[in-house]
């Protein structure tokens, strides 16, 4: 949030570009600095505060700059917008908005993902046996480690390549890279689904 009284200071507009910001301080040390203007206290003081001004006034709109390259960087190596995500039996679907390469090229994305194996514990079976007070009794229960799952997820990314002629497809499958069940062996596809755009913009 910005500070209208630091603008006061500079004798410039709220908002102002950091090149109107560094011509107004300019401006204010040739009339006021100390060694232009002579010893007046009105000056001194009303220097000392255009160039505080200016100091934060720039510190912020370099971490805005920053900010704003790093938002750069981050759009153009994920060229996609994360919509949103659910599970139908084994089966993910994954919502993006994808921007939308130039005409012959694919596009490359880069997805969060997980990778699954049988829990050690339990060795997929989703329970184990406890032991019941101070005799051989056991009693099936919830596996603890992996909370009855079966398995054991690890965060991992999956790179996807798009060629060129899938480009505008609303919908492509990943065979074998949804969830796993361990008992069975058996594991779900990842199916994205996916709208072309030609400018990302998060709308919620």
């Amino acid at each position: 949030m910005s500070n209208p009284s630091l603008y006061n200071d500079l004798n410039i507009r709220e908002g102002a570009p950091l090149s109107e910001i560094k011509a107004a301080f300019r401006k204010m040390a040739k009339t006021c600095h100390p060694d232009s203007a002579g010893p007046g206290r009105e000056d001194v003081e009303k220097f000392i505060k255009a160039q505080t001004a200016y100091k934060k006034l720039l510190a912020t709109a370099v971490a805005k700059n920053r900010a704003r390259r790093k938002g750069a960087q981050e759009r153009e190596a994920q060229p996609y917008l994360w919509e949103g995500r659910r599970e139908e039996g084994l089966d993910i679907f994954y919502s993006l908005s994808v921007l939308r390469p130039e005409a012959g090229e694919g596009r490359r994305l880069v997805l969060p993902a997980k990778t699954w194996e049988a829990c050690p514990r339990c060795l997929g079976e989703g329970r184990t046996l406890t032991r019941i007070g101070l005799g051989g009794l056991h009693r099936p229960t919830l596996c603890p480690k992996c909370e009855g799952r079966g398995s054991i997820d690890h965060p991992t990314k999956l790179a996807v390549n798009i060629a060129a002629d899938q480009v505008g497809r609303g919908r492509i499958r990943l065979r074998r890279a949804g969830l796993y069940h361990a008992l069975s062996g058996r594991r779900g596809d990842l199916i994205l689904e996916l709208a072309w755009v030609d400018r990302l913009t998060k709308t919620h």
